[in-house]
């Protein structure tokens, strides 16, 4: 049988949702909000991470992204969300002397826009795929990066 809280009156959606996780019905609203959108950007499985540290738990859950938890958990930033690490290193791998590449902006440019805010990363979903589309040579030569780290499977990206 599905749940589904917006059967019950307003005021007993509250207090569900202050016992489950003490906070306003409206915070949660706004965090699901944000998590739906991130969702419908559709981003490459290797930009998000499978589990991030909770603060509140002290140990690591899967990403709210898979199984809802407040990111106020998280320390409270969408950020925690994404894996810095290896879309960092994807734009280290590729060849921004390549036309094609510096299309969207210079690796510094983009690293720039990464640190002020998480939603580059619908954009840089963007520019990824594009590359994919090229159907060109997009990394560095002689780069220890290599392919399958970013799509999983040996690619021409």
């Amino acid at each position: 049988m599905e749940q589904n809280l917006n059967i019950l009156p307003q005021v007993l959606v509250d207090l569900v949702l202050d016992f489950a996780y003490s906070l306003s019905t409206d915070t949660i609203k706004a965090d699901l909000e944000t998590i739906l959108m991130i969702k419908r950007w559709k981003l490459p499985f290797w930009f998000t991470e499978e589990k991030v540290w909770s603060w509140k738990y002290r140990k690591y859950l899967p990403s709210p992204l898979n199984v809802y938890t407040p990111i106020i958990y998280f320390g409270g930033t969408y950020q925690e969300l994404f894996n810095i690490d290896t879309v960092w290193s994807f734009l280290e791998g590729l060849d921004f002397r390549i036309k094609e590449v510096r299309a969207f902006g210079s690796r510094r440019l983009w690293q720039s826009r990464l640190t002020h805010s998480w939603r580059t990363y619908d954009a840089l979903s963007s520019f990824y795929k594009y590359l994919l589309k090229t159907n060109m040579r997009v990394l560095k030569e002689k780069s220890p990066y290599k392919e399958y780290y970013v799509i999983g499977k040996p690619n021409r990206i």
